[in-house]
């Protein structure tokens, strides 16, 4: 996977879309999952894991990448930080994959914790990461 070509503003638009679709997607899963359909659930959580790669590989390497080419990296670190939660964001999307496959009664509170996290981690970025970028434009 590589990022996205796309004009910075566009592709924060994009990001800020999948922000919004990600928590009904999420719900999906939960849904299928609380029918007892492990299998069914599978391709959902699927989805989601590869729609934030990509989410994550366009904030990492277009949006960071723009920021520190503006301001610097030391200037950067608070929106750098933020982004350092990919990776526990894509841990607990793994954990719900896995979860799938083994039929792990946690499923559905791996899928609800990951949403939480989710919901936290993308306001800090549109609160914070995403306006400053804009302003640089």
């Amino acid at each position: 996977m590589k990022p996205r070509e796309l004009p910075i503003k566009e592709l924060i638009e994009k990001l800020k879309e999948e922000h919004a679709s990600l928590p009904a997607t999420i719900d999906d899963a939960v849904i299928t999952y609380k029918t007892g359909n492990l299998s069914g659930a599978f391709p959902v959580i699927a989805e989601v894991r590869e729609t934030l790669s990509q989410h994550i590989i366009d904030e990492e390497g277009v949006v960071l990448k723009f920021l520190i080419d503006k301001i610097g990296k030391e200037a950067s670190e608070p929106y750098i930080k933020i982004l350092q939660d990919h990776t526990g964001i894509m841990k607990m999307v793994e954990q719900s994959v896995e979860s799938t496959y083994t039929g792990w009664t946690e499923t559905e509170n791996d899928l609800n914790a990951l949403k939480e996290t989710l919901a936290k981690h993308h306001k800090q970025e549109e609160e914070e990461l995403f306006p400053k970028v804009l302003s640089l434009l």
